[in-house]
């Protein structure tokens, strides 16, 4: 396995290709995402664990988008079972890990929200467990913002770590430990791409957000329509962001598998 050292802009292609990829089997990867997402609520029901629950279980399901991606790019439709394949990758044995992976997801995130609190006194943490208050004062004040920011700063380089952890972990029977290590050092390699990629997204996000308020405008403001428009540009958006996650592991990772 080696990395690769890519230049910025391949970032913004990456992006792109998320939706040059979803117009290559829309219905089937449209259905996909919303199984994926579908298992992610679902388990917000689980006892004890439930809101964090989808950050544990990501991991193994993101692999499963992973496999259905890649079999998209070398032109095979993609099948409901492939969400699954993490827990058959590496001979049935890869699930363990990738559940150690959101084990890694849960406590980071916990350990940034803890920090956040010194900032607003723990209301980011009520907003991610969603026990907060819509009447709560608190989320009308300035202090949300810098908690936000404190946050990130925190968790981002966590969010680099887990990046390619996934692939490494089920493709290459990679620990964990060592797999988040390799996909930090590939992230930051890369460090201009994911900038570039962000920024794409960030854009992206943008003009979808535009394009609803403008349709808020059209619509008259009926909650009922606005939701039948929303939905599915939110899935087609989410999709997309999925899709693009295959060409950055593609690019960037030179192992073979590709």
């Amino acid at each position: 396995m080696q990395i690769s050292t890519l230049p910025a802009s391949t970032g913004r292609r990456w992006a792109l290709e998320g939706f040059s990829l979803l117009r290559r089997f829309p219905m089937q990867l449209l259905a996909l995402t919303f199984l994926y997402l579908l298992i992610l609520m679902l388990s917000t029901l689980l006892p004890l664990v439930g809101p964090f629950a989808p950050m544990l279980l990501t991991p193994l399901f993101a692999i499963g988008m992973m496999h259905a991606v890649r079999s998209v790019d070398q032109g095979r439709a993609p099948t409901p079972r492939m969400l699954f394949a993490g827990f058959s990758d590496a001979g049935g044995r890869a699930w363990q890990p990738l559940l150690l992976l959101g084990l890694a997801n849960v406590a980071s995130t916990l350990a940034a929200l803890a920090v956040a609190s010194l900032a607003d006194g723990g209301t980011l943490l009520q907003i991610a467990t969603g026990t907060a208050q819509a009447e709560d004062p608190a989320l009308r004040e300035g202090s949300l913002v810098w908690a936000a920011l404190m946050f990130l700063v925190f968790y981002l380089p966590v969010q680099a770590a887990l990046w390619y952890a996934p692939m490494f972990v089920a493709w290459h029977r990679i620990s964990p430990l060592k797999a988040m290590f390799f996909s930090l050092i590939a992230v930051l390699r890369n460090k201009g791409a994911f900038i570039a990629y962000l920024l794409t997204w960030f854009v992206v996000a943008l003009v979808a957000s535009l394009t609803v308020q403008l349709l808020k405008m059209l619509l008259g403001g009926s909650p009922l329509l606005v939701s039948l428009v929303l939905s599915p540009l939110s899935l087609l958006v989410l999709t997309a962001l999925y899709c693009s996650f295959w060409p950055s592991y593609r690019d960037a990772v030179r192992d073979g598998l590709n």
